[in-house]
């Protein structure tokens, strides 16, 4: 039996193809795919959130999807991210960084713990704190204020000014602590959220606008499991892994490339002293421009999308 020679070439061809993605339809479109920024269908979405109902994160989730699609309740964020990687949700809305708070550190852990998430947008929400309690309430009857760590954060000194008696109780989110108030009908606690909570759970405004600092924003991440895209965008985030001693290098870098440092956060990882987990976001740039930067450092990198910012 003769053996065509070009036929068995063309196999082994076939072959190589198929085992390294060559040519494969899946590996062109992801490809393709990475470098286009990531389109959202509004009306379709389904966003996990930070409940009860009134929370601001709810709140960002309508500004970010236009008003459009379906908004679900989480009693943690955490529970948010697992519905949203188990396909429950497309999208989960969290909290990331509060002008007065500072980063939200516990949601920063979920989203480097979790290598599958991605950042589509950005939401950068203001935010009015109030005291809400039951109508009727006189503020000097109150002992017990409930809030979100952050709600409490914002609140600190006109609470130590106002209410400097009362137990300051932490909860799993502001709405929550306005739920407990209305729930308990008790006319001698109150909780620090929105107006928009005022309104979801019938209370009344006591105080408004106790935050410390009347330009009080809190940036959100609007994440997804999708490939992250690699395009140029108004903004981008990444994750770097490593010693302390080799973040001034990449500082160096962003400022040879003319690239904006918007945000830097540090989490510790956990192995050895000096070596931390940074989480930062630049503006306008790419996946390859930060890519570039870590080639000679030592740093673990993953790349966590390039997005825009309502």
């Amino acid at each position: 039996m003769k053996i065509n020679a070009r036929v068995i070439i063309s196999s082994l061809l076939l072959v190589v193809m198929i085992i390294t993605g060559v040519g494969c339809g899946k590996a062109v479109q992801n490809t393709a795919q990475s470098d286009q920024a990531i389109t959202i269908e509004y009306d379709s979405a389904v966003v996990g959130y930070l409940g009860p109902e009134g929370t601001y994160s709810q709140e960002a989730c309508g500004v970010f999807f236009q008003k459009k699609g379906t908004y679900i309740p989480y009693e943690t964020v955490a529970e948010a991210v697992e519905a949203l990687k188990a396909g429950e949700c497309t999208y989960a809305v969290i909290p990331q960084e509060n002008t007065i708070g500072g980063a939200v550190i516990d949601y920063l852990d979920i989203v480097i713990a979790n290598e599958e998430l991605s950042v589509v947008g950005e939401v950068e929400l203001p935010i009015n704190q109030n005291l809400l309690a039951l109508p009727g309430t006189d503020l000097g009857s109150i002992k017990k204020v409930y809030s979100h760590k952050q709600g409490i954060a914002q609140g600190k000194e006109w609470l130590a000014a106002n209410l400097p008696q009362a137990e300051i109780i932490e909860v799993s989110s502001t709405s929550e602590g306005a739920r407990i108030v209305a729930d308990e009908g008790d006319a001698t606690q109150a909780a620090i959220a929105s107006a928009a909570c005022a309104d979801v759970y019938g209370l009344e405004i006591l105080a408004s606008s106790i935050q410390n600092n009347d330009s009080n924003k809190t940036r959100f991440y609007v994440l997804s499991t999708e490939e992250p895209s690699h395009g140029m965008s108004e903004r981008c985030a990444f994750i770097l892994t490593g010693k302390a001693s080799d973040l001034p290098s990449i500082m160096a870098g962003l400022e040879k490339k003319g690239i904006e440092l918007v945000t830097i956060h540090e989490r510790p990882e956990k192995t050895e002293l000096g070596n931390y987990v940074y989480v930062i976001e630049c503006a306008n740039c790419n996946y390859e421009q930060i890519s570039a930067l870590v080639e000679d450092v030592s740093f673990g990198f993953r790349y966590l999308g390039s997005f825009e910012v309502d």
